[in-house]
Parts: structure tokens; sequence; C-alpha cells
């Protein structure tokens, strides 16, 4: 857990690209959205592994939103209701559900449904925001933590020091 806390910091701040840093925290929301223990959990899980995001704000974002996510679960049921009732879909749905392990899926649960339409909805706006925040945070807020005591005393602290002295993931020093 310390590794990905220091590398989404590290990303943060230094020269890694904010794009990198934002996709990994919109798809961290999209998957939290998303109910675990399905085959499409653990399918775009496995997908995000494989492409280029930082992971550590992947992680991080994962875990962080997967607290919070349970407070929308009822527009997104609703979501979901609406979606697979949508009569012009059932045909389409139909046919999903008769295909082989699609149904692993469970689409047609109200929740992964809705979960998985929000969270492509959120998707780009959670990007935008993340990227602006990135940019926002390397411009303005970052000279201004380097510079505080308030910063040099959160350094010194033993927690802090573990996670700085954290190996990169990959095992690599």
């Amino acid at each position: 857990m310390f590794k990905y806390i220091k590398t989404f910091f590290t990303a943060l701040n230094a020269n890694a690209h904010p794009g990198d840093v934002a996709h990994g925290v919109a798809i961290g929301l999209l998957l939290a959205l998303v109910p675990k223990g399905n085959l499409l959990w653990f399918f775009l899980f496995f997908l995000c592994l494989f492409i280029r995001i930082n992971k550590g704000a992947f992680f991080l974002s994962l875990i962080l939103l997967a607290f919070v996510v349970p407070l929308a679960d009822g527009p997104v049921e609703s979501l979901g209701y609406a979606v697979l009732s949508f009569k012009p879909l059932e045909p389409a749905f139909g046919l999903l559900y008769d295909t082989p392990f699609v149904g692993l899926t469970r689409f047609n649960n109200t929740m992964v449904m809705g979960s998985l339409v929000a969270g492509l909805a959120l998707y780009v706006p959670a990007y935008l925001a993340s990227r602006a925040f990135v940019g926002f945070y390397r411009k303005r807020l970052q000279p201004r933590i380097v510079n505080s005591k308030v910063y040099r005393v959160f350094l010194s602290l033993p927690l802090i020091k573990q996670i700085a002295n954290a190996a990169p993931i990959g095992g690599d020093r």
C-alpha cells in the first residue's frame, strides 16, 4: 500500500504526464462504482493493469472512493433499472445473456448496470477534474507546501519516512 501512495505522490510532484494520473483516478472511480465479485469487475481490473496509467493514483482512488460509493447506491440502482428496462435495448440484453460467459458479468443486475453506466458517464468529468487538479497542484500548491514548516515536520514523522523509503513497485530500488 505504501508503494502505491509513494508512486502517486512521486507522479504528482514529478514530471509524470498529468493525463496518466488523471486516467488512474478516473478508472479508479469507475471500478469503485462497479460492485466487486463479478466477471465484469475482474475483467476491468485486469485490463487496467495492462494500460498506461499511474497505478498509484489508480489504486489510491479505488480504495478511497470505495468508501464513498455506497452513498450513491440508490441513484445508481435506479439508473440501472432504467437502462435494463429500456425497451429498444431488451433484445440486445437477451442476446448478451445467452452468450456464454457474458452472463457471469452480471450485467443484468440493476446495481452492476447502473454503476457501469454511471462510471462511464463520470469518467470524462473525473478525468478533466483530476487533470486540472494536477496542473493546479504543480503550479500553485506544491511550492507553498514544500516551503512550509508544517511540511518539514510532516516529513519527519516515522510513518512518512517508511513510505518515503518504500521500495518502488516491481522490487526495483
